[in-house]
């Protein structure tokens, strides 16, 4: 199969695409020989075009080298699961081969008994576990180790050969790095200053000293709000020495956010923050199942509300109708407040000294929207009461209005106020979305609805 069909395959092309896994199905060692010269994002590209099964044999066809590099595009639950025990054994006995740097950036998101199959074989595995023992979730556990650093008491031209040794495990030069005899970072250089400054000035006396770093155990969310801050492009991470250790590439810093946005939409969901779409049931059930639980203990409050005004409903059978919509406005009204506060807390945007400024915009707008749909369902109840005959049709509409008025306000504040909380509390604010947000206002709306209902209309 030559390479540009398995190109077109890999664009999602059907014949090519068919062709490929008919190939896939036999031995296809011969006719696929042109694998090894797809690109690593073409062939990561093509995997996910493919069943399991036949991946797992196309990454079999790739040389060690590209296929490390394939892997390495791809999500890590899907590498994970991609991986049997045959692929795991060879991307051990890979790593084991690589450099400490290229090594630790690869297995940093590898399962653990991957990790420990590569440093039984790595002839330096101290210092590769050391590499690979921040925390997760840090700036240490995301970081690249592949730069240039330099000593400052080196020449401008000692530097330029560095960087021609170095050429082939640096994918984009960001800056040159400036360390003192212990290795601390004390500066850095842009290529332009190696480009403007004659071969024998020393580094030290040309470099840049307004170098902003992050340790390695600072939360990783922590170092991206920095690099966007300062306006960083990258950032270099440092140990509890101020020895340089790694950078955080613009390619890591995308990655933390869309990382953060997609853990704040699974927690908005009521979905675990590890939960993947790899899991299997066993692991679906505990990722998942608390947060259900969570849901019907709320639902069972709210059974409970509703239960013991059962004279009142007794009494005037049609406030049940009312149920589900107030329910439904409470749950609504505190899901888009709650949702708005999360997105500028993550975003940091939002103004601390306008705080109340925005609980009083929020107030604002849930007494307009309030207003405007309590006025249409008391229409409504109006309108049908010439048809079905309900009994005071005016206090029932006046009931509906006060009650959709009242539950919005307070289901509005409340998802605005319940975030800033747990973000003082060190939570993280996306959990006050979801389940929480939506079961509390649903009880706390059906009582204020019966409230208003036993006072007004019965």
């Amino acid at each position: 199969m030559l390479i540009d069909e398995l190109r077109r395959a890999s664009q999602g092309e059907a014949e090519p695409l068919e062709r490929l896994n008919e190939l896939l199905k036999g031995d296809a060692g011969a006719d696929l020989a042109a694998v090894s010269q797809l690109s690593p994002a073409e062939a990561a590209r093509l995997i996910l075009l493919l069943k399991p099964r036949r991946a797992r044999v196309l990454l079999r066809l790739l040389p060690d080298a590209p296929g490390l590099a394939t892997l390495e595009e791809l999500d890590p639950d899907i590498r994970k699961y991609l991986l049997d025990a045959e692929g795991e054994q060879r991307v051990a006995r890979i790593a084991a081969k690589l450099p400490i740097a290229d090594a630790a950036d690869f297995l940093v998101d590898a399962p653990e008994h991957l990790v420990e199959a590569a440093l039984a074989a790595h002839p330096q595995a101290e210092a590769l576990r050391a590499a690979i023992t921040h925390i997760d979730g840090t700036a240490g556990a995301v970081m690249r180790r592949r730069l240039v650093a330099v000593p400052q008491d080196w020449t401008v031209g000692q530097a330029i050969d560095e960087i021609r040794q170095r050429a082939d495990v640096i994918d984009r030069l960001y800056a040159v790095y400036v360390t003192n005899g212990g290795r601390q970072l004390v500066g850095y250089l842009k290529v332009r200053d190696l480009v403007l400054h004659p071969t024998d000035a020393t580094v030290g006396s040309i470099m840049r000293s307004d170098i902003v770093t992050v340790a390695a155990d600072t939360d990783r969310e922590e170092a991206a709000r920095i690099a966007e801050r300062e306006h960083l492009p990258v950032l270099p991470v440092v140990d509890a020495n101020g020895a340089l250790v790694g950078i955080i590439t613009a390619t890591e810093l995308r990655e933390i956010d869309r990382e953060e946005v997609e853990e704040d939409m699974k927690l908005m969901a009521g979905v675990a923050a590890d939960a993947s779409a790899m899991d299997g049931p066993l692991r679906i059930v505990p990722r998942r199942l608390p947060w259900l639980s969570a849901g019907l203990i709320g639902s069972s409050i709210a059974a409970l509300v509703v239960g013991s005004y059962e004279d009142a409903l007794t009494e005037a059978a049609i406030l049940a109708s009312l149920i589900p919509i107030v329910m439904s406005l409470a749950g609504n009204a505190g899901i888009q407040s709650s949702t708005i506060t999360v997105q500028a807390l993550a975003s940091n945007a939002l103004w601390v000294g306008d705080i109340w400024g925005r609980v009083l915009r929020e107030l604002g707008g849930a007494l307009l929207n309030g207003a405007i749909v309590g006025l249409i369902i008391g229409t409504g109840i109006m309108i049908l009461s010439g048809f079905l005959g309900i009994d005071r049709p005016f206090m029932l509409a006046i009931t509906a209005l006060l009650s959709l008025l009242v539950v919005t306000v307070q289901a509005s504040v409340i998802g605005s106020l319940v975030p800033l909380a747990l973000k003082r509390l060190r939570l993280d604010p996306a959990v006050a979305t979801g389940v929480f947000i939506t079961t509390s206002n649903d009880v706390v709306g059906v009582l204020i609805f019966f409230i208003i209902a036993t006072t007004i209309y019965i």
